[in-house]
């Protein structure tokens, strides 16, 4: 089963889609992705196992001429460790430019959301998933969990996480009388973009979503604005489109730190104002493109 991407022709809407799926376990956990960060929707494929594999990985597959590890959604979450292979899916993922497929019990279909609907996990539901959640919906009474798939894959494999890197300094004093602007919602990713940025020189102020951001621009202009896209409440489209179309600072460079890599995306948030897309986890290139606009422009 392909999926149909072409919500992400509607940049700016502060609209995505979610493929909802289902785990069935004590009782049916309905959970959902971004449809951005899925390539295809498949049955269960031949495994090969693969030894010293974190225990959630069930072995590796070939999906059209690409070898990706499959891993047991369920047991990562610690719901249940088994799943029927002759009715199960797996969910192939792309984003930080990785496959990776997810074993679930079903696909159930897919919504068409905002991320106003978003609401706080903890408000809600209970905290057995908290850690992996990053929000919940209610789509006709029926509440769907979205998963922090990121998070899940960093710690299969933390070598491929962020982390901080060496800062050049050598710029501190030409940086110091500049302000950037910082939209995320990760803590952890946001504390780690902020630290580095500030290492460097620049002045860094941050905020958990684009409309924090928006509510602030009314205050004071930054020199530069670097933002995530996937964020509740106003995602990182929404925010590039806005400040586009305010006359007083459509001008400000505006450069995206995003999973979602690919040629497709990164020429849909160019087509809207973006002056650069940075793909997670390249956290090294960072300042340096803000260099490019800031010190070099």
């Amino acid at each position: 089963m392909g999926v149909n991407h072409d919500i992400l022709l509607e940049v700016g809407t502060n609209e995505f889609e979610i493929v909802e799926f289902l785990i069935n376990a004590d009782r049916k956990h309905y959970f959902g992705i971004n449809v951005a960060k899925v390539r295809e929707i498949i049955k269960l494929p031949k495994i090969v196992k693969v030894p010293d594999s974190h225990p959630a990985v069930i072995g590796t597959a070939n999906v059209r001429q690409k070898v990706i590890p499959i891993i047991n959604l369920g047991f990562w979450l610690n719901l249940k460790a088994d799943y029927d292979e002759n009715t199960a899916k797996v969910i192939v993922t792309y984003f930080n430019h990785q496959y990776n497929g997810f074993i679930v019990d079903d696909i159930t279909r897919i919504h068409r959301i905002t991320w106003a609907d978003i609401k706080d996990y903890s408000s809600i539901s209970d905290f057995r998933l908290a850690d992996s959640v990053l929000g919940v919906v209610d789509v006709n009474k029926k509440l769907i969990q979205l998963l922090d798939f990121e998070k899940i894959i960093s710690e299969i494999n933390p070598n491929d996480s962020m982390e901080s890197v060496e800062i050049d300094t050598s710029k501190f004093a030409e940086r110091q009388d500049k302000l950037v602007f910082l939209a995320e919602d990760s803590n952890v990713i946001r504390k780690l973009l902020k630290n580095n940025i500030e290492q460097s020189g620049y002045r860094v102020k941050v905020f958990e979503n684009g409309k924090n951001l928006l509510d602030a621009l009314n205050k004071e202009t930054p020199d530069l604005i670097l933002t995530d896209l996937e964020m509740p409440v106003a995602d990182g489209t929404f925010l590039i489109k806005k400040v586009r179309e305010n006359e007083k600072i459509q001008n400000l460079p505006v450069i995206v730190f995003s999973s979602l890599a690919s040629e497709e995306n990164e020429k849909k948030v160019s087509g809207i104002g973006a002056n650069e897309f940075i793909s997670k986890p390249d956290m090294g290139i960072v300042i340096s493109t803000i260099d490019k606009y800031l010190l070099e422009g």
